[in-house]
């Protein structure tokens, strides 16, 4: 796996913040959303600070992040990733999360899964919690394949997303609300 992919990569995601809001229906919309299935890597940032995120309430569905219990395990750590990005009038974004999704529910699927709970599926379950201000949350994305739309890096998932995301955090840390 080439340095050069990875920086491709976290070029795509540092130019990529979208925000979060619900459409007139109540749906949510990413401002600039992935492609439907694609598969691909996402990151998810959020304006609430470790305070707040280590006194937050979270859901009781089977598998949601305790995001209280990660953020006190992992605040302060030597590896614990550091990036964040100041997005104008709503301040400074951390990123606290990332993943990979494959074509079948896709990133656009696996985000509104960290947004509305997924039972079973290690999701944060954020509107589920009492850090659920839409506007204090953010998401960036790459896509790797899909079926319609271009894609930004061309890369077999099945083959290669796991060893991307391993590697884009050996390089830039752990994410604060990753376990695994």
């Amino acid at each position: 796996m080439s340095s050069e992919l990875i920086d491709r990569i976290e070029a795509i995601r540092a130019s990529r913040l979208s925000s979060i809001r619900r459409n007139k229906h109540g749906n949510l919309e990413v401002s600039n959303p992935p492609p439907t299935n694609s598969s691909g890597m996402y990151w998810i940032y959020t304006n609430y600070d470790i305070d707040l995120m280590k006194n937050s309430t979270c859901t009781c569905d089977k598998g949601a992040i305790n995001i209280a219990d990660l953020t006190s395990q992992h605040d302060g750590l030597p590896h614990v990733c550091t990036i964040s990005q100041d997005s104008g009038t709503d301040g400074e974004f951390r990123l606290v999360y990332n993943g990979i999704a494959g074509k079948s529910l896709g990133v656009r699927g696996r985000i509104h899964q960290h947004f509305n709970g997924g039972k079973g599926t290690g999701c944060l379950s954020i509107l589920k919690s009492s850090m659920c201000d839409l506007d204090r949350w953010q998401v960036s994305y790459v896509t790797f394949e899909n079926n319609k739309s271009p894609i930004d890096i061309n890369v077999n998932y099945n083959d290669e997303a796991k060893n991307i995301e391993r590697i884009w955090r050996l390089k830039f840390g752990w994410p604060l609300l990753c376990k695994i």
